[in-house]
């Protein structure tokens, strides 16, 4: 990866945590010093992704939630507009579930 996009991955990670930090009532830490993310390192689990808790946990589910959310939103504003497409693409997703699940 570039070391450009590195550095700005990293600026952004320590400017979440430091909100995060704020939204809690916390202190903010101090950026690590020397290395380049050398604390942030440490953070980090198996394959480089990040382990903040079950915090971090919530917080991803929430924003799964809500994006979920939006994009049913979305697919009923679009069957509201055209029922009949609406309609046939769910014949279509059962004909394609039917299908993959069928056995033989």
């Amino acid at each position: 990866m570039d070391p450009a996009i590195k550095k700005e991955l990293a600026a952004l990670r320590e400017e979440i945590d430091s909100l995060r930090a704020e939204k809690r009532g916390e202190r903010p830490e101090a950026p690590p010093s020397g290395a380049e993310g050398a604390a942030d390192d440490r953070a980090k689990g198996p394959a480089g992704v990040r382990d903040d808790g079950p915090e971090a946990w919530a917080d991803q589910l929430k924003e799964m939630i809500a994006a979920i959310q939006g994009a049913l939103e979305s697919a009923e504003s679009g069957v509201v507009v055209h029922p009949i497409a609406g309609v046939a693409a769910a014949f279509a997703a059962g004909l394609l579930i039917g299908r993959l699940t069928k056995s033989r």
